[in-house]
């Protein structure tokens, strides 16, 4: 696979190349547990990467060569849980902030996938998601996977799309991962519903009403096609894939959505899905990450 900066999946026989990034804590344990739920084939070239702050040595007031001993050690044993599945799994401790540097070693590597916990990696955090997945799910050159929630098998797939390029880039990647396994797959698509303005005349009520049901009904047929040319494209590989469009505020929607068919995993675009961005990551793709109780993968357009 090895393309680097775009949502292509696996393609020509070439082995998908996944990174993981790991420092020991309980949220790099899920990831690891997640990757070993995930029904990839034995040929995935898996690099583990543990980043040792630069200044951690200041802040803890452990001596540079203990953290360092620590780090590969976190390494090592990430690299035994794997091996089994994986023989050629590889890992490595880098320093320096762990945002840049695991963002630097997927574009270095060419990962089509990186993996990380939803905690950990760091010591701040944002809210209930870690600093490092969310600056990871914004700028990093591929796809992104945080690991949230019980790790567990891979039998139901929520996929999020309005039509929009981020979108359908986090369908086609998903359609084409080299899974051995075929899980049920849930296409939704969301209508935020147009806000009635309170100081509109009270004389045209009634046609404003009307604008606004036919604005919903308009956003709902061509969704509902969106959805249907998706589940074509997917039900040559997953049997099962059902669709539905439904109206209300999209980041909420999506993952009640999720939790309604006990989704393992939920897959969005980095943008799209609503109007507002937030750096580099949509405010949707952003709510289902923090709010989600499942992994979430995040993927951006090919150059985008």
């Amino acid at each position: 696979m090895s393309q680097g900066a775009g949502a292509d999946a696996p393609t020509g026989g070439e082995a998908m190349r996944l990174l993981i990034a790991t420092d020991g804590s309980s949220g790099a344990g899920d990831a690891l547990q997640t990757l070993l739920h995930l029904p990839l084939p034995s040929d995935t070239a898996i690099s583990i990467v543990s980043v040792m702050p630069a200044s951690y040595d200041q802040l803890s007031g452990s001596p540079r060569g203990e953290m360092l001993r620590q780090a590969e050690t976190v390494v090592a044993d990430a690299r035994r849980q794997l091996a089994q599945r994986w023989p050629g799994v590889t890992g490595r401790v880098l320093e320096g902030d762990p945002r840049d540097v695991i963002v630097n070693a997927a574009a270095t590597e060419n990962a089509d996938l990186v993996l990380v916990g939803a905690r950990g990696l760091g010591a701040l955090a944002s809210a209930l998601l870690g600093s490092v997945s969310l600056t990871l799910a914004r700028l990093a050159p591929c796809p992104v996977l945080v690991a949230k929630g019980a790790p567990r098998p891979l039998r139901s797939v929520t996929i999020a799309l309005d039509g929009s390029e981020h979108a359908t880039a986090g369908l086609r990647f998903f359609g084409e991962l080299p899974l051995s396994s075929a899980p049920e797959v849930h296409l939704v698509s969301v209508v935020e519903p147009l806000r009635y303005p309170t100081t509109a005349p009270a004389i045209i009520t009634s046609q404003l009403m009307a604008a606004i049901q036919d604005h919903e009904a308009e956003c709902r047929r061509q969704l509902d096609q969106v959805l249907a040319t998706a589940a074509q494209q997917l039900r040559s590989r997953f049997g099962e894939v059902s669709m539905t469009t439904l109206v209300g505020r999209p980041g909420p929607t999506i993952v009640a959505e999720a939790e309604k068919h006990g989704s393992d995993l939920i897959v969005v675009g980095a943008r799209g899905l609503g109007v507002v961005n937030r750096l580099l990551l949509g405010s949707v793709s952003e709510h289902v990450l923090r709010h989600a109780a499942c992994p979430v993968l995040v993927v951006r357009q090919r150059g985008a």
